[in-house]
């Protein structure tokens, strides 16, 4: 018997829209799984859309499901097809994400919604780009006030940077091409900016608040660092291999985009954010191997060293975070986006 009018389902949906915290569902005598007690998210950034090998199982499955379905729309000629395949994505998401709150299964699902929303709707309407990227921007909407699953959030971020690039294009068609960096630049800041929005609302990332946020740091760093990186650095074609197209820099820049990263980092260290890391790892390999190959090293050692040095940072990094957090704090200002210091359990 539980001491609220409340029903147990309503209290968990609550504390999924960060209305109460756990503590107090749990004083409503509402039991919560050992996979949704979130009482410790704040100091460790856990990760709540993996439950079970189970789910990884079925989003292996739906990975494959909806690339074969892609192949076979595609073969068939594609077009407003496609708009059943979201349909379909769309009806598979509200099983497992509303009914069985599968987290990683309906990640899959609502990438391949955004997906096949964009490839129907531009095969519908033809030239008019921001038309769909409007349209696919408001289903994603839909798609995330019906499911309510974090991660949904950032795909609404990146839907709207497909909107932001589609109204540019249009009005000002060379503005994007002469100044990407600084057009990523503002938009990863605006997105870093709603994360932390979200962060301030949850310091001890105890609630769902939390998980939106997670999302969309993890998308705001490339964003961030690739539009610093197109604006300080000079970047040229090149191939590898022989065959595989890529860009090269020299070794003074690949210098500049670390001292970027490193900077990007000291931000995640402070307000306790790995996905900011995380997600600019692909850089500091890129980086670090044109550094390396800048001494003399050979492509391959250049690399191999990239992988070498940037690994035992992380792993040194992650070993003392909390430790090195603690220092930071003592001399940051007392704002709310900087969590306050880890203590022992």
């Amino acid at each position: 018997m539980t001491d609220t009018q409340m029903t147990p389902e309503q209290v968990r949906k609550a504390l999924e829209a960060g209305i109460i915290t756990p503590d107090q569902a749990k004083s409503m005598g509402v039991e919560l799984p050992a996979g949704d007690d979130t009482s410790t998210i704040g100091q460790e950034d856990n990760m709540r859309f993996l439950r079970s090998f189970s789910d990884v199982f079925i989003g292996l499955g739906l990975i494959i499901l909806m690339l074969g379905l892609s192949g076979l729309i595609a073969m068939s000629g594609g077009g407003v097809l496609f708009l059943a395949a979201a349909a379909v994505s769309a009806i598979l998401a509200d099983y497992f994400g509303r009914k069985k709150r599968a987290h990683f299964p309906t990640l899959i699902l609502a990438l391949a919604f955004l997906i096949f929303v964009q490839r129907g709707l531009t095969a519908l309407i033809g030239g008019g780009d921001i038309l769909v990227a409007f349209i696919t921007a408001a289903a994603m909407g839909l798609f995330y006030w019906r499911i309510r699953l974090p991660f949904c959030i950032a795909l609404i971020a990146l839907a709207l940077l497909y909107l932001l690039f589609a109204v540019l294009g249009q009005i000002a068609p060379g503005l994007t091409k002469s100044n990407l960096g600084v057009v990523l630049l503002l938009a990863g800041l605006a997105v870093f900016g709603a994360a932390l929005a979200y962060d301030v609302r949850d310091t001890h990332r105890r609630t769902r608040f939390a998980d939106n946020a997670f999302w969309l740091h993890f998308i705001a760093a490339p964003m961030i660092i690739h539009g610093l990186a197109v604006m300080s650095v000079s970047m040229k074609s090149d191939v590898l291999f022989g065959f595989v197209p890529m860009v090269s820099i020299n070794r003074a820049d690949a210098a500049v985009i670390l001292v970027i990263i490193a900077f990007i980092s000291f931000v995640g260290l402070a307000i306790n954010r790995r996905a900011l890391i995380v997600s600019s790892l692909g850089y500091g390999i890129f980086a670090l191997a044109y550094l390396f190959d800048g001494a003399g090293m050979k492509f391959g050692m250049s690399v191999t060293m990239a992988f070498v040095a940037l690994g035992a940072a992380v792993v040194f990094l992650g070993a003392g975070w909390h430790a090195a957090r603690n220092q930071i704090i003592k001399v940051l200002p007392k704002w709310k986006v900087f969590p306050p210091p880890y203590e022992e359990p």
